[in-house]
């Protein structure tokens, strides 16, 4: 049995929380400052146009973000689910499903985005004044998906064999890149938003280095392997049915924040760019509660493999 297991099986309940809620937490308040990172940054050129164009266009981020739970989440929660069982194939192939599904869903949204950015724009309420900047940004958003996609999956896909500081190492380092090129983008070479979003993909693009070192010389359990999906049968399927609520709730903040930008964009750009602003400072507070429940989910769903049921009810006593 190896630590990560040990972690699901063997550790106090109290430990196992900890253990795997802590670094959760800590990385979703780290995907909350890589979010604000851009906004920041940008900020500092004091133009309150370009802070409007990051921020009419982070519906885009967040709709990534609900594809990458719903393959992440749900990727976890399968593998977690089969290693109770002893399903070690199976778990194999769920984590090889993820990582070509979160590349394919890329590509096909990258693609989407270029072919049909003047509308997607206009829907997202971009104006005369905001719209190159929002462009700029979008644009290198859209070309960085496959990475994007990637790595923010497998941020929680790992966490279904126990890994959560893996997790947290790996959103560590895209949102330091981040931190490190926005000021040298933005300010110094003077890109503005296209700078920014470039930032953002390079720091991905970090992320998926780090996690495709974690699955060739790290992981103890999983694989990313294409040979993997043989042993997979009806993975794929169970992959997404779990993850829906998990990409669906992400879906409609994105929904949600479209539709308060088109609503504010009639008070002028620079509502919309403290709605940003605040939105961002609010994310601090939600991704608390949620980085707890992602913590616990593996040890939720090994306990129910594993037809454990006093340590299911010991972990959801504990952690509420």
């Amino acid at each position: 049995m190896n630590q990560n297991e040990a972690v699901f099986e063997k550790a106090p309940v109290k430990k196992a929380v900890l253990q795997m809620a802590v670094p959760t937490v800590i990385s979703s308040l780290v995907l909350v400052v890589y979010n604000m990172a851009d906004t920041f940054f940008v900020g500092q050129t004091h133009d309150a146009f370009q802070v409007a164009a990051v921020s009419l266009t982070n519906p885009v981020f967040v709709m990534y973000m609900a594809i990458a739970n719903l393959l992440g989440i749900g990727g976890s929660a399968v593998i977690s689910i089969l290693l109770g069982q002893n399903e070690k194939d199976k778990a194999r192939a769920a984590s090889s499903f993820c990582c070509y599904a979160s590349l394919a869903f890329g590509v096909v949204t990258g693609v989407l985005i270029i072919l049909f950015m003047d509308p997607l724009l206009a829907l997202l309420g971009a104006t005369e004044n905001t719209y190159q900047f929002s462009k700029d940004y979008l644009f290198y958003i859209a070309l960085g998906a496959p990475f994007i996609l990637f790595a923010n999956t497998f941020g929680h896909t790992v966490r279904g064999e126990g890994a959560a500081k893996a997790s947290m190492i790996g959103g560590m380092i895209g949102t330091v890149v981040n931190i490190v090129l926005d000021p040298i983008f933005i300010l110094t070479f003077g890109m503005d938003t296209a700078g920014a979003a470039i930032a953002t993909v390079l720091g991905n693009v970090f992320g998926c280095v780090y996690y495709l070192y974690y699955f060739a010389r790290k992981s103890p359990l999983l694989s990313i392997h294409p040979a993997a999906l043989c042993a997979g049968k009806g993975v794929a399927g169970r992959v997404l049915s779990i993850g829906v609520p998990a990409g669906a709730n992400s879906a409609l903040m994105s929904v949600a924040t479209v539709l308060l930008n088109n609503a504010l964009v009639a008070y002028g750009d620079k509502a919309v760019a403290a709605m940003g602003i605040v939105t961002k400072a609010y994310m601090f507070i939600a991704f608390v509660h949620m980085g707890i429940a992602n913590g616990i989910q593996p040890l939720l769903g090994y306990c129910y493999g594993a037809n454990n049921r006093d340590r299911f009810w010991g972990i959801l006593k504990f952690s509420g």
